[in-house]
């Protein structure tokens, strides 16, 4: 599919999927949206030293280098799922490490890190990517933290069924939680039917909620 390189609000890049009429990102800041949903509302409230963070899909790779710049103290295994990773023309343009003041080329690693096995970005940091699609991702390792972050419900159906969500549950520790933009009301629906606790959080510039799904009753 084509994709066009687009500025959003906060200055930061996103690209824009003309078949899909979609974004990969909120035009209201990508680096903000990120942050707050997937920084703030995920990484951050987890108490965790050792962290193990599933995310859906990498994308553009800015939850992935966003999560490398607020690592603190922490221990970091990312495992990103990514069926139809962008091309070198296009992440080559993208701005994200410019804006968080963050090493080129440890952005360009990031993207350029072989796919299938885990590659040793830092001394505590940890990534695996894999082409393969969720509903035929197999893991023996267990997930603190899944960035649920594919194009929206209407868009990518088949990310947001049942099925999808009975899996999440599964790949999570006891204590896990799973952290999106979408704050739909069928999605909660769906989230509470596998045995979510719905949390509703505020959401990112643009809007009004977003939602932690906590396995069990965990809390910060």
């Amino acid at each position: 599919m084509k994709k066009e390189l687009i500025i959003t609000k906060d200055g930061s890049h996103s690209l824009f999927v003309p078949d899909l009429n979609e974004t990969y990102h909120s035009v209201h800041g990508s680096i903000s949206e990120a942050i707050h949903v997937f920084i703030n509302s995920g990484l951050l409230s987890h108490r965790k030293k050792n962290i193990n963070i599933l995310e859906m899909g990498f994308g553009t790779g800015l939850n992935t280098l966003l999560t490398l710049k607020n690592i603190k103290h922490r221990k970091i295994h990312y495992t990103s799922l990514e069926p139809y990773p962008i091309s070198s023309e296009i992440y080559n343009k993208l701005n994200f490490h410019t804006l968080i003041n963050s090493d080129s080329d440890t952005f360009l690693e990031l993207h350029t890190s072989n796919w299938e096995e885990e590659v040793f970005i830092s001394e505590n940091f940890t990534l695996y990517k894999t082409q393969k699609k969720i509903q035929n991702f197999i893991s023996k390792k267990k997930f603190d933290i899944i960035y649920f972050d594919a194009f929206s419900p209407e868009k990518q159906t088949e990310m947001w069924t049942t099925e999808v969500f009975e899996k999440c549950f599964d790949l999570l520790n006891k204590d896990g939680f799973l952290v999106t933009y979408c704050a739909k009301g069928i999605f909660r629906r769906t989230l509470k039917s596998v045995g979510f606790e719905v949390i509703s959080l505020d959401g990112p510039p643009g809007k009004r909620q977003m939602t932690r799904a906590n396995k069990s009753t965990y809390q910060k």
